[in-house]
């Protein structure tokens, strides 16, 4: 990757029709809204790779490398996202939660925001088949920075090694849950071996950002295709 060479790395949780119920109601991405932001990425010439790709040793980026990253790990990913990613070669990179497999995200509901179904091992194995990447996003969704440090190894190690023996492949790559993160943290990240690691800071990725604190591009409900173009088009402050 060159040092003029700037990679988005997009950030969804869920494209799904609004619950209106919902506490997070920016978490929610229509289908119809996701479909005409792939239709633009494909029209601007973007190439959709997984999140492993960036940064390993010899690997070729295409001339204009994006990555989609979707948090949580959703049924509605495998339902309304992934149909209209296969639909233009794109292959994008989920984030689970690992003792939620086939579950919900509880996580939300203990604050009072409504159930959503996550993705059991069959529905996963069906969106690898399909090409798509699966990393942690830790055991429970704890904030990293929150527990101890004990517990903080226990949730970013237990994830990569519990993920691993389910779905039989190896996990490179971590997103912080909540984006909390400090120094320890990502070392905790790297000595457990995972190769990357997203955080939810703004911006671009060129080959000196931090392997472990990735910067992202926030995409909303009210992400509209004007707005997500122009965020693509004028970099890290637009990042939100």
């Amino acid at each position: 990757m060159s040092q003029s060479f700037r990679v988005p790395i997009l950030m969804y949780h869920k494209v799904e029709r609004l619950n209106r119920r919902s506490t997070v109601q920016g978490h929610y991405v229509s289908p119809k809204l996701f479909r005409r932001q792939m239709a633009v990425l494909a029209a601007m010439g973007y190439t959709a790779i997984p999140l492993s790709t960036l940064y390993k040793p010899g690997a070729k980026l295409p001339r204009k490398p994006i990555v989609i990253t979707f948090d949580d790990g959703y049924v509605n990913f495998l339902t309304n996202a992934l149909p209209v990613l296969k639909s233009h070669r794109f292959m994008a990179t989920v984030f689970l939660v690992a003792n939620q497999l086939g579950g919900t995200n509880a996580w939300d509901t203990m604050c009072g925001d409504v159930s959503e179904p996550l993705m059991d091992v069959a529905q996963i194995q069906q969106a690898r088949e399909a090409g798509t990447e699966f990393g942690s996003h830790s055991l429970d969704h704890a904030d990293l920075q929150a527990v101890s440090p004990e517990e903080a190894w226990r949730q970013i190690e237990g994830s990569k090694r519990k993920l691993e023996e389910m779905l039989c492949c190896e996990v490179e790559a971590f997103c912080y849950p909540y984006g909390r993160k400090n120094a320890d943290v990502c070392e905790m990240v790297k000595r457990a071996g995972y190769r990357v690691a997203c955080s939810t800071e703004k911006g671009l990725n060129t080959e000196h950002t931090n392997h472990f604190a990735l910067r992202r591009i926030n995409v909303r409900r009210d992400t509209s295709v004007p707005v997500f173009a122009m965020k693509l088009l004028r970099g890290p402050q637009d990042g939100s």
